[in-house]
């Protein structure tokens, strides 16, 4: 069995890294607020300053360890034989009930445009959705959604009367912001899959 590469460090990474970014300036700001009982002034620009510096920090190291981890997730599932011939993205995963602080994405894995359905391949979870089943393809918010950096491609349709979601947040590149750019492309990817 392979060494699991979506871990709880893994994820507790991707948010204290960035906080090293935030956290400095922004009680540095709010101490010189305090202690010069004033809110404009020194203490209001440290805390700006520090929220930019916090958000590019969670751009830069909010996926800390992607590329390894695609590599070795890769590797694992060839060695597993699932085909990868088909078009296929490298991705972050969440069930519609999944609730978590420490990451948007329950699973990291490939979502995979297969000839007649569309099919998840990760970690923990493996999702079949056939083509028919779909009904619509659309962005939704996430937690990187609030800071500008990140949303949801949900594929969303009915099964046997149920509806269902499958949430995906493309990790294709190492920082979100690039996701983010990259994730219009890989919406009409499916679109057009889902088409022909």
């Amino acid at each position: 069995m392979a060494r699991k590469v979506w871990t709880n460090r893994r994820k507790w990474l991707g948010n204290l890294l960035p906080a090293l970014f935030f956290l400095p300036l922004n009680v540095w700001g709010i101490y010189w607020m305090m202690q010069n009982e004033t809110i404009l002034g020194k203490g209001l620009w440290l805390v700006a300053l520090g929220t930019v510096c916090g958000w590019i920090g969670l751009n830069l190291f909010g996926l800390v360890g992607n590329a390894y981890m695609r590599r070795a997730l890769k590797r694992e599932l060839v060695a597993k034989h699932v085909d990868f011939n088909d078009p296929h993205f490298f991705v972050g995963f969440a069930s519609p009930k999944f609730i978590n602080i420490l990451d948007a994405h329950e699973d990291i894995g490939f979502l995979f445009l297969r000839e007649e359905m569309v099919e998840f391949v990760g970690e923990s979870n493996n999702v079949k959705v056939p083509k028919v089943q779909i009904q619509r393809v659309i962005f939704r918010p996430n937690v990187h959604t609030w800071v500008g950096i990140g949303r949801w491609i949900c594929i969303e349709g009915l099964h046997k009367k149920t509806r269902f979601r499958l949430s995906i947040e493309p990790r294709e590149r190492n920082f979100l912001l690039m996701n983010l750019i990259g994730s219009g492309a890989i919406k009409k990817r499916i679109l057009d899959w889902l088409k022909g």
